[in-house]
């Protein structure tokens, strides 16, 4: 799958903002790590460091965390467009361990010649991040393939208790955020589906 990345960037030598979206469980922070790792003058920007704050989210949004109208796409945008302006800036990660953003956490210098944005609702139309990135990927995966690791991911980190934990979560949240990106049409919105 990185292949034909690299060879993308190759050939647009002058790029220096790509944003790698996907539904829940694809595999985008795993494809960001490895073009890092493969880019020594790579930076991982994730979006999750815009998830509101837990204090500013009500009972029923703190169930549906995660869902686009949990995160913070105002100041996500903000940040970019001065990043693509400024080329450096500083940067909010997300904390699991409190559960919250941490601001400030990730710092994009010059000496940075590629960041990789990666994050789930990258491509979402309403919040018109598209045209700040000079290469956009959607990172396509079986839904559920994708609903099977993040299952996975919850009884590992803890999020849930067990199997059935977990699985009661898929479907009260992180499904119906991952139908909200394939209807949106945020695959065909790529520049690039990498499968």
């Amino acid at each position: 799958m990185i292949e034909p990345i690299l060879k993308a960037l190759h050939q647009r030598p002058d790029t220096h903002m790509i944003a790698i979206a996907g539904i829940p469980g694809s595999g985008k922070s795993t494809l960001a790590r490895e073009i890092a790792s493969r880019i020594p003058s790579a930076v991982v920007l994730p979006m999750d460091g815009y998830h509101l704050p837990r204090a500013k989210l009500s009972p029923s949004d703190l169930a549906r965390r995660g869902a686009p109208h949990t995160f913070d796409p105002v100041s996500l945008r903000r940040d970019l467009a001065s990043l693509k302006e400024l080329k450096t800036g500083s940067f909010p990660a997300f904390d699991h361990a409190v559960k919250d953003p941490e601001p400030d956490a990730i710092r994009v210098t010059r000496r940075h010649r590629l960041v990789i944005v990666e994050g789930l609702y990258l491509l979402l139309g309403a919040w018109n991040l598209t045209p700040l990135f000079d290469l956009t990927l959607f990172v396509d995966c079986d839904l559920d393939k994708a609903m099977a690791r993040v299952a996975r991911r919850h009884v590992v980190s803890g999020i849930a208790t067990d199997s059935g934990d977990a699985q009661r979560r898929i479907a009260s949240n992180d499904r119906l955020n991952a139908m909200i990106i394939l209807e949106d049409g945020c695959r065909e919105r790529a520049d690039h589906v990498l499968s």
